[in-house]
């Protein structure tokens, strides 16, 4: 919408959610990305003369068409969570990850115990635990069926956990859900055993047999985070293929779709990835999208207009422009503040601390070995 806004298009966002921003305003908690500096954002795109329709659910894409609209981009994340596929896991007391953060966010806070069990290694695992902790949970675990360092969250994150006392379980997966009159009262737990690889290059877990490894945790919330996708329950024509975990099929330079004037990107086209992937995921389709409505073919480079090359001058670097040196890290709020609140962590450079940062950066001009 920013890119197209700015290019004299006339675009409107379509959001299901009472708030603008996906999951950078409902799945990433505000210690990590506090609301007013994403509110601030939007609020600058918005004042472009993007239109913004909040509480808005499209429930057929041929409609925009319709209404009169000549290009669609499909840009809903991936909101729904994976489930575990174990018995029992419908009782109460069991959450999706993305569900729990999202009513977090939105100020509507799910119940949760005093012991609570995460199931999962990536990010929205650690957010979900870290969460729990702040909504006072005073024992939290994160089941984890490979080795901590085949953890795909932000390492980080992962650091940052263990040091608001999270437990990090690992080789641990849930085989049974445990409840009483239909509510939770624990996990059955079995060992796991990492065997061959497989074709992400990380060992494959497979569960031990033996009774002895099989044992009983007692929780009273379990939080499952072991995967998301897209909801697209909205193609309904069969026009827009969508893939495997239900993410939508797009060529991956242009972002078009098999229906013309319809294009994907995002978390939706390649399931979950970095806010920063889906920035560019946007750029890449408004492109495309500019070019279509010209008439044009699609390229597979993003364009802009009004942008020119910079010219590099040619400048001998010194002595202090090639040498190694280690990278400042930003001070961070006291542990017990940050367990009883949303306030963000990492908190910002002093001003020598960013000039000293600021003067480690490369001289990308200067040619290394005979390669630029």
């Amino acid at each position: 919408a920013y890119e197209l806004v700015r290019e004299g298009y006339n675009v409107t966002v379509f959001e299901a959610l009472p708030v603008a921003g996906g999951m950078m305003a409902v799945a990433i908690p505000e210690y990590r990305l506090p609301k007013k500096i994403l509110q601030a954002e939007i609020d600058n795109i918005l004042k472009l003369g993007v239109a913004l329709k909040l509480n808005t659910r499209v429930n057929d894409i041929d409609s925009l068409f319709k209404e009169g609209y000549k290009a669609v981009f499909i840009s809903c994340g991936a909101h729904k969570g994976d489930k575990m596929g174990i018995p029992g896991e419908d009782v109460e007391g069991v959450y999706d990850a993305i569900d729990f953060l999202r009513e977090s966010s939105l100020g509507r806070k799910p119940k949760i115990g005093k012991k609570v069990a995460v199931v999962g290694g990536g990010n929205s695992a650690i957010d979900a635990a870290r969460s729990a902790v702040r909504q006072g949970a005073e024992d939290v675990h994160i089941l984890y069926r490979r080795e901590r360092r085949d953890m795909p969250a932000i390492e980080e994150e992962i650091e940052a956990a263990e040091k608001e006392g999270i437990h990090i379980d690992c080789l641990v997966a849930p085989t049974k859900v445990l409840s009483q009159n239909r509510k939770l009262t624990g996990l059955e737990c079995v060992r796991m055993e990492l065997k061959g690889f497989d074709s992400s290059g990380r060992r494959t877990p497979s569960p031990m047999t033996s009774p002895e490894y099989t044992y009983p945790m007692v929780v009273d919330t379990v939080i499952e985070a072991i995967g998301q996708r897209p909801d697209t329950a909205f193609i309904k024509d069969g026009g827009v293929k969508v893939g495997k975990g239900g993410t939508i099929v797009a060529d991956p330079r242009t972002l078009a779709t098999d229906k013309p004037g319809v294009f994907a990107g995002g978390d939706a086209m390649t399931g979950p990835k970095t806010v920063i992937w889906a920035v560019a995921a946007g750029q890449r389709a408004a492109t495309s999208i500019k070019r279509y409505l010209q008439g044009k073919p699609l390229s597979p480079f993003v364009e802009r207009d009004g942008y020119e090359p910079i010219e590099v001058p040619q400048i001998a670097p010194t002595e202090d422009e090639v040498k190694e040196r280690a990278r400042m890290h930003p001070a961070e709020i006291e542990s017990r503040e940050r367990k009883s609140s949303y306030k963000e962590i990492v908190l910002a450079f002093r001003p020598n601390e960013a000039r000293e940062e600021a003067s480690r950066c490369l001289r990308c001009d200067l040619e290394v070995g005979g390669e630029e």
